[in-house]
Order: structure tokens, then C-alpha cells, then sequence
């Protein structure tokens, strides 16, 4: 499967990655987020709407949930 994280602010694709739809470490990212930031298409892949960092840093960290992101998605 694909996971993909795009800003849902301005579109733009942040990350991607193959990872097998089995993984703990996918289980435990669509345990951990919201139903409302992922995308599962009918193919299994995986689409995570985030912000980048330049809309964070121009909508401004009040209007969003408190949550800084200090940097961009990892998977070991």
C-alpha cells in the first residue's frame, strides 16, 4: 500500500511511502489519528491530510490545535 501525507491546506504532497498494509506501525498510525485526516481509497492506499509547514507557520499555531509539528512524518 501507499501512504501519502498532503498539506489539506495548499495540496502539496509532503511525504510518501510503501508500506505493507500488515505493518504494526500502520496499525498504530490509523489507530492514533483521526478518522478525519485519512483517506483510504478502494486500492488500500492511505492518504493523511496534515499541514505543512509553511501554511502552520502562516495560518498560525493559534488556529490550529495547539499541535506544533517539529518535523515531517517518519516511518522506520
Amino acid at each position: 500500500m501507499l501512504i501519502v501525507w498532503i498539506c489539506r491546506n495548499c495540496g502539496r504532497r509532503m511525504a510518501s511511502v510503501e508500506a505493507s498494509q500488515n505493518s504494526p506501525r500502520v496499525s498504530a498510525l490509523t489507530a492514533q489519528a483521526e478518522d478525519d485526516i485519512i483517506e483510504i481509497d478502494s486500492s488500500g492506499n492511505m492518504t493523511i491530510y496534515l499541514l505543512c509547514e509553511d501554511c502552520l507557520e502562516t495560518i498560525g499555531p493559534e488556529e490550529e490545535s495547539g499541535v506544533i509539528f517539529l518535523r515531517g512524518p517518519e516511518i522506520h
